[in-house]
């Protein structure tokens, strides 16, 4: 199986660069079934690695061993910010590579169903969102409103791509078109869902009516309930190491948290800003000599770096 699908990858590499982009589903009886750990250990990387760049330069950097402890325990009651955000890129992830991965006909017995090679499969997020309803639950109280908000980005990413279905007389104009709707790069899913976070709302861990209060929360709103820990300080079981010792940046190019980082990472938590000079060794000026030796000199570089202590 794993040499049929290799070969189903060659060929429709093969084919796309001759038809059209391989973004359109394209027919084949190697088809895999479905298989959730495939499914959530790509989207679960796609979202520890999103993650890790949005947060580069907050306090809290989304390390590994928390991101995984977010993902592994069982369904929180009480999240703080980060469990609600971790939560919703990784839902977003799963069901993004889903819904791709349906209708590139990766899996069998979803997206298209039509026989016939070059067919512009529409991305159906929906259909992607009850399959994982069904996988993983529904879930109550935050967890539930949270999920509901996630389905709803997604169900509202879908963008129209077109394709020339009849070329005109003149080159470079077309006569008829064909649109599907797919989604929108995770990235910028991603970045909507940063916003989210950074707009979440509160919320007092008792109601009197709980059904009237989540039908009043708007879906385009994550909730939260506790207040996050002081991540300026190393966690006790080692989830996250606290800011001594992290890197800040005073590059003026980069982007404002990171212009930033230097006050909130170090003198915001009550930490020094400490500036070294490294020293790094690097090949330069390279040239072939004879033909087939690569000659290189030895460049020194040094790097101003800044960090906590």
């Amino acid at each position: 199986m794993i040499f049929a699908i290799t070969l189903f990858m060659g060929i429709t590499s093969t084919l796309a660069a001759v038809l059209e982009p391989m973004s359109y589903y394209q027919y084949t009886q190697f088809q895999a079934p479905l298989s959730w750990e495939d499914i959530t250990g790509k989207g679960l990387k796609q979202a520890l690695d999103s993650c890790q760049q949005s947060f580069q330069w907050q306090r809290w950097n989304c390390p590994n061993q928390d991101f995984v402890q977010k993902n592994s325990k069982p369904e929180e009651n009480s999240p703080n910010r980060e469990d609600v955000y971790v939560a919703a890129i990784s839902m977003a992830a799963i069901v993004h590579t889903l819904t791709k991965d349906c209708a590139n006909g990766v899996i069998a017995g979803c997206g298209c169903t039509e026989n016939a090679l070059n067919v512009p499969c529409a991305h159906e997020p929906t259909k992607a969102l009850q399959q994982y309803e069904k996988h993983f639950g529904s879930g109550s109280g935050a967890t539930g409103h949270n999920r509901r908000v996630v389905g709803a980005l997604l169900e509202n990413s879908l963008e129209q791509e077109c394709r020339c279905k009849q070329p005109g007389a003149v080159q470079g104009e077309c006569q008829e078109e064909e649109c599907v709707a797919v989604l929108k790069p995770f990235e910028a899913i991603a970045q909507d869902l940063l916003q989210m976070y950074d707009d979440a709302i509160q919320l007092e861990g008792a109601s009197s009516n709980l059904k009237i209060m989540w039908q009043n929360i708007p879906l385009d709103s994550l909730v939260f309930m506790q207040d996050s820990p002081n991540y300026c300080e190393r966690d006790a079981t080692g989830l996250w190491k606290g800011t001594r010792g992290r890197q800040c940046s005073k590059d003026g190019s980069g982007s404002l948290e990171e212009r930033l980082s230097c006050q909130q990472l170090c003198r915001v938590c009550g930490y020094r800003v400490r500036s070294q000079h490294v020293r790094t060794e690097r090949r330069c000026n390279c040239k072939l000599v004879w033909g087939f030796r690569l000659q290189c000199d030895v460049c020194v570089q040094l790097e101003r770096q800044y960090s906590c202590y």
